[in-house]
């Protein structure tokens, strides 16, 4: 199985020349590339989560306690006084990280359900829900986080397979076909609940129209005649380097 690092250089290497893509063809501008470049890289992590002593599952719980603590006093906070809004938050930080975490850790089983494609789809659609629900993306926009989120998690899933492979002998390690999987025979009904789960996240998710319209034929052509320079290699680079500090100063001085 790759490690946490193969894992994050994989995830990161896939996102970057994906979000180059989408910004070189105009289908996204550059601050919505830079936020799907880190949630691939976070998809990346993710199937780890169901691993008790991975690094991803301490720093989401670490985000989702703090994260869930502010939120608690931030919808109480004119009711009760700073130590009462200190304790809450203490309260529900233990809480969180760590009765929470203890309860995920023990009713999830590493390599289970979910390290599976179809709850990396989940994934993918949980977070173009939130994204176009919660904060008001596009539907455009919304997609393009959720797939990120699971291109960089079936990153991590053929890495592990690919792990699985001992090229040198030429024969495939017992945990060969654990990762890249579309269920678990030995859980059926935790593999229905999954895609009922899953048809239910993308019932409830925008139509991917605008997405699939931005995405097609046409950007593929594009990227393909931009793979290799049309004129020299770095033609003009070192001209635009100057002059890229200048562009960046001149907003912001009134010029």
């Amino acid at each position: 199985m790759a490690n946490f690092n193969m894992h994050l250089m994989g995830a990161a290497g896939v996102s970057g020349v994906a979000a180059t893509c989408l910004v070189m063809t105009g289908v996204a501008t550059h601050q919505a590339v830079v936020l799907y470049f880190i949630l691939g890289v976070i998809g990346g992590l993710l199937p780890d989560i169901d691993s008790p002593n991975s690094i991803p599952i301490r720093v989401a719980f670490n985000v989702l306690a703090v994260m869930s603590g502010f939120l608690l006093v931030f919808a109480l906070s004119q009711r009760y006084s700073l130590v009462e809004l200190v304790i809450l938050w203490i309260a529900c930080f233990v809480g969180m990280r760590y009765g929470l975490l203890n309860l995920f850790v023990h009713f999830t089983v590493h390599r289970g359900l979910i390290h599976s494609i179809p709850a990396g789809i989940c994934f993918g659609l949980a977070t173009t829900l939130l994204a176009h629900r919660m904060f008001g993306a596009s539907a455009l926009h919304a997609w393009g986080c959720g797939i990120f989120v699971s291109a960089g998690f079936v990153v991590h899933l053929v890495l592990d397979e690919i792990y699985s492979v001992n090229l040198l002998g030429a024969s495939l390690k017992k945990s060969f076909g654990s990762a890249l999987n579309l269920g678990s025979f030995d859980n059926p009904l935790g593999t229905v609940a999954l895609y009922a789960i899953l048809l239910l996240l993308f019932y409830l998710c925008p139509t991917p129209h605008d997405f699939l319209h931005a995405v097609n034929e046409d950007m593929y052509h594009m990227v393909r005649e931009r793979v290799l320079p049309r004129q020299g290699w770095f033609d003009g680079l070192f001209g635009t380097l100057v002059c890229l500090p200048c562009s960046a100063i001149r907003p912001v001085i009134g010029f």
